[in-house]
């Protein structure tokens, strides 16, 4: 066959009804496609963008809320800080210590059933005071009492703490073994 023989066939065919009818659909599903392109193009690039500026904003507002936390935070360590290192500099002898503590154990009721105190060795400038305590008291009193160790005028903390029970006692014993840092005696501020 040759060409012009396939277009006067072409051409007859395109005088039947259906095969106009097929044309006129596919051409409007053409149509009906290039103008749903040209209409999600742009508004898929609109939202786009709208994502991306969402996203920043979400991004600056999360940044701000961070500097605030951190600004929070840094203030708070800044006093932490400078009120470790007004305990640190407290210049406590050992029956203070002792009365400090003892004042503590009085407050919250606690019985205090032994104690023993041993001078630490000396560090960087700051020597430390070993206190091994027994205490007996209910479990709120003693975890008020582990509590009330921060409240202390001196920098005291909580090395170890066992708790055992009492036989025949709703009390519990705790061994609590605390250490005291303070300012080595001669030792420039």
């Amino acid at each position: 066959m040759t060409s012009a023989a396939i277009k006067d066939e072409l051409l007859f065919s395109l005088r039947h009804p259906r095969v106009r009818a097929s044309i006129a659909v596919f051409v409007g599903a053409v149509l009906l496609l290039v103008a749903e392109v040209i209409y999600w193009w742009p508004t898929s690039v609109s939202a786009e963008k709208t994502g991306a500026e969402i996203e920043a904003r979400r991004q600056a507002i999360f940044n701000a809320d961070l500097n605030v936390q951190l600004a929070h935070a840094s203030g708070l360590a800044v006093q932490q800080v400078a009120l470790i290192e007004r305990k640190l500099e407290a210049s406590a002898t050992q029956a203070i210590l002792v009365q400090n503590l003892e004042a503590l154990a009085r407050r919250h009721n606690i019985k205090i059933i032994s104690e023993a105190y041993e001078e630490g060795k000396t560090k960087d400038g700051y020597s430390s005071f070993v206190h091994e305590l027994t205490l007996q008291a209910g479990y709120p009193e003693l975890r008020n009492f582990i509590v009330g160790i921060q409240g202390l005028p001196t920098f005291t903390v909580v090395q170890e703490a066992m708790l055992g029970s009492v036989s025949n006692s709703p009390a519990i014993r705790m061994q609590l073994n605390l250490i005291t840092y303070r300012g080595a005696v001669g030792s420039p501020p």
